[in-house]
C-alpha cells in the first residue's frame, strides 16, 4: 500500500482528533477553534518557559513567512501553537520537581536549564518539515514522543540531584508506572466482564494475562496521548483512557502501517480502518485463551466488532 509523508499523516490524525476529542472533552461547548488551548489560561504558562525558550519555532518562522508563502505561514503558525503547549507541559514537570524533591535554588536554576535544552530540542525536531520536502518520519516522531513524555530526563538529573533525590525520584517513577498499569488492567477487565459475565476463578486469570499486556497498552496510549498534548495541551494529561482510545489506536495505525494515501471518507481507507480493527480484535482476544469459554468468547467478539473502526 502506498503511504503518504508521515508528517501529513500526522496532521490528518490531529484533524480526527479536533473532530473527537471535542465532542468527547468540550461536551459541546464552542471554543475558538485558532485560540490556543493550553492547561489552564495563558497567563498561568511558567515565564521560565518564556525566558529559556532559545529557539521558538515561531520566531525561525518570521523570516520565511515575510514573503507570504501561504504553506509555510501555516505550517509556522501550527509549530508556534503546538511550541507553546510543549511549553506549558515542561513548566508544569519542572515546578512539580522542584516541589516534589525540594530542589535548592541551584538545583532549580540547572533544572531550568535541562527544560530549556529539552525544550530547544523539540522546536528543532518539530521546525524539520519544509513544505515540499519529505517532512518528519516514524524516528523524529518517536523522538518527539519522547521528550514530551520526559524519557531520558533521569540521566539529566543524575547530575543534579543528590543520592537520596534521584531515589525518591526513581521511587516516584516506579510506583506511577505500577499504579498506571494496575489501573488499566483492571479497567479492561471491568469492561470485559461487562459483556461476559466472569467468575471468580476467571476474574483472577483475566487480571493477570490483561496486567501482561497493560504495559504495551500504556505505552501506546502514553505516545497518542503526549502526541495529542500539541494541540490540546495539558487537558489531555488526566483524561480517562476510554475518552481518547480512538485516537490512540489511530496514532498506533499510523505508526505500525503508516496512513494509506486514500481519501480519509473513500472505501479504501475504510477497509484500511476495519483491517487494523480486526488487528486488534485479534489481539485482545488472544489475551484471553484458555480463560473464556467458547460462549463467552463469541459473545466478547460479537461485542468487539460491534464498536467503532476507531
Amino acid at each position: 500500500v502506498k503511504t503518504m509523508n508521515p508528517w501529513k499523516s500526522s496532521i490528518i490524525t490531529l484533524s480526527l482528533a479536533g473532530l473527537a476529542g471535542g465532542l468527547l472533552l468540550w461536551s459541546g461547548k464552542k471554543d475558538d477553534p485558532s485560540a490556543p488551548r493550553s492547561a489552564g489560561h495563558e497567563s498561568s504558562r511558567p515565564r521560565s518557559a518564556d525566558r529559556n525558550h532559545e529557539s521558538h519555532p515561531a520566531d525561525s518562522g518570521k523570516e520565511r513567512t515575510a514573503s507570504g508563502d501561504p504553506a509555510l505561514a501555516e505550517r509556522d503558525n501550527l509549530l508556534a501553537f503546538w511550541s507553546k503547549n510543549a511549553s506549558f507541559g515542561f513548566g508544569q514537570t519542572r515546578q512539580q520537581l522542584v516541589e516534589d524533591l525540594n530542589l535548592n535554588a541551584g538545583q532549580s536554576a540547572e533544572l531550568e536549564r535541562i527544560f530549556a535544552r529539552r525544550e530547544k530540542e523539540l522546536a528543532d525536531l518539530l521546525a524539520r518539515e519544509q513544505p515540499g520536502k519529505a517532512g518528519i518520519g516514524q524516528e523524529t516522531f518517536g523522538k518527539i514522543c519522547a521528550l514530551l513524555r520526559n524519557k531520558g530526563l533521569r540521566e539529566d538529573l543524575a547530575g543534579v540531584l543528590s543520592v537520596q533525590q534521584l531515589a525518591t525520584f526513581d521511587a516516584n517513577e516506579a510506583n506511577r508506572a505500577r499504579e498506571t498499569v494496575e489501573a488499566r488492567a483492571y479497567r479492561d477487565m471491568a469492561d470485559i466482564n461487562a459483556v461476559v459475565l466472569l467468575t471468580d476463578s476467571q476474574k483472577q486469570q483475566a487480571l493477570a494475562a490483561l496486567i501482561k499486556n497493560a504495559s504495551a497498552k500504556v505505552e501506546q496510549e502514553a505516545d497518542a496521548r503526549a502526541f495529542m498534548t500539541l494541540h490540546y495541551g495539558q487537558m489531555l494529561t488526566d483524561a480517562d483512557s476510554s475518552s481518547i482510545r480512538g485516537l490512540s489506536n489511530r496514532v498506533s495505525a499510523v505508526l505500525k502501517h503508516g496512513m494509506p494515501e486514500i481519501e480519509i471518507d473513500s472505501p479504501q481507507y475504510q477497509e484500511w480502518a476495519q483491517a487494523n480493527k480486526t488487528e486488534r480484535i485479534e489481539h485482545e482476544l488472544s489475551a484471553l485463551n484458555n480463560i473464556l469459554n467458547e460462549t463467552q468468547r463469541a459473545r466478547y467478539r460479537e461485542h468487539l466488532e460491534a464498536e467503532p473502526a476507531w
